[in-house]
């Protein structure tokens, strides 16, 4: 066998091997593509959810794919976004929406929900002593999954649930920044 022909073998193997991984991606991104058509299906403006979804789903399989740190914090991201997404979809479907009520209801529920979020993953996050990658992970998948019922409230309820996730997530950032180390 000549030189040419084990770097072809090399990069036919090669080429197979992250077929087989983006395969396994897309196959781990399918409940975030049935949590969207749910979304979608009841929420008042299926746009938001749609778009959100699809940028979840897109993500999630990039993450999954690449593997390492970022592997690691699919699960944990999409288990916290589902907290403000039910809330959302939760308070939602309490009242019809309009200017009075969704700023009584559903953005304070985007808030609580992107806090409990920002928590959840800085929890997971210290617990695992995760690195960096994980942390942008977790938060982005989270953000991204909770967006997808707080968008329909409009541009209010996703940056609700962003101040919320920060709330969520400061205190863990703190603690992992100036807490004890371990020797």
């Amino acid at each position: 066998m000549g030189s040419t022909d084990i770097q072809l073998l090399q990069r036919r193997v090669r080429r197979t091997y992250e077929l087989a991984r983006l395969r396994r991606a897309l196959v781990g991104v399918l409940p975030i593509v049935v949590v969207t058509a749910i979304v979608a299906l009841l929420a008042s403006r299926p746009a938001p959810p749609l778009t959100f979804g699809l940028a979840t789903a897109l993500m999630g399989a990039m993450m999954l794919w690449h593997g390492r740190d970022p592997q690691k914090a699919f699960l944990p991201g999409v288990i916290a976004g589902l907290v403000p997404l039910a809330l959302a979809l939760g308070t939602g479907a309490l009242h019809t929406c309009g200017t009075a009520n969704c700023s009584f209801l559903c953005i304070p529920a985007c808030v609580l929900g992107g806090v409990v979020a920002g928590m959840a993953v800085s929890g997971v996050s210290l617990q695992r002593r995760a690195g960096p990658w994980f942390w942008v992970s977790a938060s982005g998948l989270a953000l991204l999954t909770g967006a997808m019922g707080c968008a329909c409230m409009g541009a209010s309820g996703v940056v609700g649930l962003g101040m919320g996730f920060g709330a969520g997530i400061v205190p863990g950032l703190l603690r992992r920044a100036f807490g004890k180390k371990d020797s």
